[in-house]
C-alpha cells in the first residue's frame, strides 16, 4: 500500500490475548484451590483464625483443639491440655468438674482467651481427660474468646470418649446463640469415680443455645445399672445425667440421639424458653431411672415431635415447672408422661400450666400420670391437660397417685409363690394359687376367687384407696381427653387422691379403651376413684366410677 503502511496481524494479537486469558484463569484457579486448602488447614490445626459456615458463622472443630477420636487414640497419646498460657483448670468459661475452677461458679467476662490450637507441652491425662479437654478448649474460645460474631463449635465425625465437662456461659455474643453441632458419636467414660457431680456433659448459665445434628451421646449406663441396686456399690449413687442444662434460657435441642444414659437422658433445672425437637432418646426397658427428660423449676419449655424409649418417665414434670408443652411424642418402653413425683422433699415448689397433646405410648407401664408422696411437703399441681393420646397395650393408662412411693412387701405363700402387697392400702393384690389359713392349709383357693394378678409378673398401680399418711398436695382443674386404646390390665382409670386433699375439678371426656392384656378369663374394664370429685363428658370406657 502507498505510504509504506502495514495493517495489525490480527491473528497474531488472537493468539496472544488468547495465552493471556488462559494464564488469568489458571492463575485465580490455583489462587482458590490455595485459600482453600489454607483455610482447610486452619480449619484443622486450630490457627486463630477459623472458616465461616454459610451462615457466616465462625466455626470451631474440637479437633482443631486436640480431641481424638477413639482410632487416632490408639495410635498415641494426644498430650495437649493447655491453650497458651492457660491451663484447663484454669479456663474461663468451662471445666471439668473435680478440677479446680471445673464447675465454673464464677464468671470471668473480662477474660480473652487464646483461640490458638493445641499445644504439645501438656502431659498426664487419661484419653477421657484429654478429649475433655479439648472439647472445653473449644467451647471457651468459641464462647469466651476475642471474636464476638456468631460462632459455632463442631464435633465432627468420629468416636469420640470423654468424661465429664461443663460448658459455662454466658458468652460473648448477645445477639446471636451460640451453635453447638454434633456431627460424631460421642461415648460417655464408664469410670464412675471421674465423675465428682452427677452429670456428664453440663450446659450452664448460657442465655441463647442451639444444640443440632445427627450425632449421638453414649452414656454407657450398661455397668452401671447392673449396681444400681447393690448396696455394696456406693459409686451407684454418683450415676450422671448425659445432658444437664442448668440455668439455661432461649434454648433449642434438635435432631440428636442420646442412648443408654447412666441416669436420666436429658434434665433440664431452672431453664426457660427452651425447646427440645426430633430428639430420640433410647434405653432398655429395664434399665433405672433412664428418664428420657427431667424438668425442674423451668418454665416456657416445650418437647416436640420426638421418639423415647427408656427404662422409666419417658418425660417427668417436677416440682416448680410451670408452662410446659410435650407434643408429638412417642413413648414406650418406659413409665409414661408423668407429673412427679412431687412432694418427697420439704419446700418443693408449686407445678401449674401443663399441656400433653397428639402423644402415643406403646407397652408402656403408665401412660397420663400425676404422682404425689406422702409426706410433710405441701403444695399445688392445677392446670394440667392430657389430651388426644393413643394408648397401646399399656397397664395403667390414666394415673392419679397420691400414694407414690409406697414402701412395697413381697412376702411368699405357702406354695410358694409371691404375694404383693401395697404397704398401708387396704386391698391388696396377690399373685399365687392359693391361701394360708391359720397354721396349715385348710382349702385350696378356686381360680375363680383368686385375686390374681393380671400379667403375672407386675403388681398392679391400681391398687386401692390411699391410707396411713396422707399426701398434703392439692390436684385441681385436670383434664383427660380423647384418650382411647387399649389397656393391658381390667383397671384402665385410677384415680386415687388424698383424703386430707382431695382431687378438685377432674373432668374425663371422651375415654374409650378396650382390654388387651395377657388374661382370657377376665376382659371386663373398670375404674377406681377416691377422694376424688369428677365430671364426665361424651363416651366413658370403662363405665366412670363416682
Amino acid at each position: 500500500m502507498s505510504m509504506g503502511l502495514r495493517l495489525p496481524n490480527m491473528r497474531g494479537i488472537a493468539r496472544r490475548a488468547s495465552a493471556k486469558a488462559v494464564f488469568l484463569l489458571g492463575f485465580a484457579l490455583l489462587s482458590c484451590v490455595a485459600q482453600s486448602t489454607s483455610r482447610g488447614h486452619l480449619y484443622r490445626a486450630g490457627a486463630r483464625r477459623s472458616v465461616l459456615d454459610a451462615t457466616n458463622r465462625k466455626v470451631f472443630d474440637v479437633t482443631a483443639f486436640g480431641a481424638k477420636t477413639e482410632d487416632q487414640m490408639k495410635g498415641g497419646g494426644n498430650k495437649a491440655n493447655v491453650v497458651g498460657k492457660l491451663s484447663v483448670q484454669e479456663l474461663p468459661g468451662g471445666g471439668i468438674p473435680g478440677l479446680p475452677g471445673g464447675s465454673a461458679e464464677e464468671s470471668f467476662a473480662d477474660e480473652k482467651v487464646d483461640e490458638s490450637g493445641p499445644d504439645e507441652t501438656g502431659a498426664g491425662e487419661s484419653p477421657e481427660e484429654e478429649n475433655g479437654s479439648a472439647f472445653i478448649r473449644t467451647w471457651v474460645a468459641a464462647c469466651r474468646g476475642n471474636y464476638s460474631g456468631p460462632t459455632k463449635v463442631v464435633i465432627p465425625k468420629g468416636t469420640f470418649l470423654i468424661g465429664p465437662v461443663v460448658f459455662q456461659g454466658p458468652c460473648n455474643s448477645s445477639t446471636e446463640p451460640i451453635v453447638v453441632e454434633v456431627q460424631g458419636y460421642v461415648k460417655a467414660s464408664t469410670d464412675l469415680s471421674q465423675y465428682s457431680s452427677p452429670e456428664w456433659f453440663t450446659f450452664e448459665l448460657v442465655d441463647g443455645l442451639i444444640i443440632t445434628g445427627d450425632g449421638t451421646f453414649d452414656g454407657q449406663g450398661q455397668n452401671v445399672w447392673k449396681t444400681r441396686d447393690s448396696k455394696e456399690s456406693s459409686s451407684a449413687s454418683n450415676a450422671p445425667s448425659s445432658l444437664k442444662f442448668n440455668k439455661v434460657n432461649n434454648t433449642l435441642i434438635e435432631g440428636i440421639t442420646s442412648l443408654n444414659s447412666k441416669f436420666f437422658h436429658t434434665h433440664m433445672f431452672g431453664c426457660k424458653n427452651v425447646t427440645m425437637s426430633n430428639v430420640h432418646l433410647i434405653a432398655p426397658g429395664d434399665s433405672p431411672n433412664t428418664d428420657g427428660l427431667h424438668i425442674s423449676t423451668s418454665n416456657q419449655i416445650k418437647v416436640l415431635n420426638s421418639v423415647m424409649a427408656t427404662g422409666d418417665d419417658c418425660v417427668s414434670i417436677g416440682q416448680g415447672s410451670h408452662d410446659i408443652t410435650v407434643k408429638n411424642v412417642t413413648c414406650g418402653p418406659g413409665h409414661g408422661i408423668s407429673i412427679g413425683s412431687l412432694g418427697k422433699y420439704k419446700d418443693e415448689l408449686s407445678v401449674s400450666q401443663i399441656y400433653v397433646s397428639n402423644c402415643t405410648f406403646r407397652n408402656t407401664t403408665n401412660g397420663a400420670r400425676i404422682k404425689t408422696w406422702a409426706g410433710e411437703s405441701a403444695g399445688e399441681a392445677t392446670g394440667i391437660i392430657y389430651e388426644d393420646i393413643i394408648m397401646d397395650q399399656v397397664q395403667n393408662p390414666i394415673v392419679i397417685d397420691q400414694n407414690y412411693g409406697a414402701k412395697k412387701k413381697v412376702k411368699k405363700n405357702i406354695f410358694g409363690n409371691k404375694k404383693m402387697v401395697v404397704s398401708g392400702n387396704k386391698k391388696r393384690v396377690r399373685a399365687g394359687l392359693g391361701k394360708k389359713v391359720g397354721a396349715g392349709l385348710k382349702k385350696k383357693v378356686g381360680a375363680g376367687k383368686k385375686k390374681a394378678l393380671q400379667g403375672g409378673k407386675k403388681k398392679s398401680e391400681a391398687a386401692g384407696p390411699p391410707s396411713g399418711p396422707a399426701s398434703k398436695w392439692k390436684i385441681s382443674d385436670v383434664h383427660f381427653r380423647n384418650i382411647r386404646g387399649t389397656s393391658a390390665r381390667n383397671v384402665a382409670v385410677s384415680l386415687a387422691c388424698s383424703s386430707a386433699k382431695p382431687c378438685e375439678g377432674v373432668e374425663l371426656t371422651d375415654i374409650n379403651f378396650s382390654y388387651q392384656g395377657t388374661s382370657t378369663k377376665s376382659t371386663a374394664l373398670t375404674s377406681e376413684c377416691f377422694n376424688a370429685k369428677i365430671t364426665s363428658k361424651g363416651v366413658q370406657n370403662p363405665p366412670l366410677c363416682r
